[in-house]
């Protein structure tokens, strides 16, 4: 029998998050809610982003090249959107220089735009510091674990797996995946300061 309700759902019970890139045509302007930067060495492979999966790797065994991309969790105050934002380790020096200044990336207010307007063309990313009188944030997912979920892998197959400047990147555990991961998934998508460049 169905339950009813006169009320609206918690929004702060949405327990999914959307996995969000600078798009070309807009800036995307948002603070960040986390306090470090999760890294991970990724493939285009198969027609998306999916995470290496070093030492056995498919995408590895075929000479696909991998770069290192930076998730953060954001918020946005006007939308009151909460999501996982993306972009290359080359595009995220200005959130390794904030971090070294405040030792936090919480409370980082930052603006990404692509100057050339196209998809994939290069991001320049702009920080400042947030007037936090003003926002009450959310607390943060576990970033990690939140891709886990994007890219359909289990979360138990991820482990700490090196580090890129003192940060720990993530890798999953093939063992684990081997057995239990499904086709992995990729959704494309909205001054201080240091700049930073990459793509996408």
């Amino acid at each position: 029998m169905p339950n009813w309700s006169q009320t609206l759902p918690d929004p702060a019970q949405h327990k999914g998050y959307d996995l969000v890139r600078t798009p070309p045509d807009r800036p995307l302007r948002a603070v960040i809610t986390c306090e470090q930067m999760a890294i991970c060495f990724t493939h285009f492979w198969g027609g998306r982003t999916r995470p290496c999966e070093k030492p056995e790797c498919e995408a590895c065994n075929a000479m696909s090249p991998t770069r290192a991309h930076c998730y953060v969790s954001a918020y946005d105050p006007g939308t009151k959107d909460h999501f996982l934002f993306e972009c290359t380790a080359a595009a995220a020096f200005p959130f390794r220089d904030w971090i070294a200044t405040y030792g936090t990336l919480r409370g980082c207010m930052f603006h990404a735009s692509r100057p050339k307007r196209r998809r994939n063309s290069k991001v320049e990313i702009l920080t400042k510091p947030c007037d936090l009188t003003k926002i009450v944030l959310p607390n943060p997912p576990d970033v990690p674990l939140a891709m886990t979920v994007i890219w359909q892998i289990p979360g138990t197959a991820i482990k700490p797996h090196g580090a890129i400047d003192g940060t720990a990147a993530i890798a999953p555990s093939r063992d684990i995946i081997d057995h239990m991961r499904l086709n992995p998934a990729d959704l494309a998508h909205s001054g201080s300061c240091a700049k930073g460049n990459g793509s996408p």
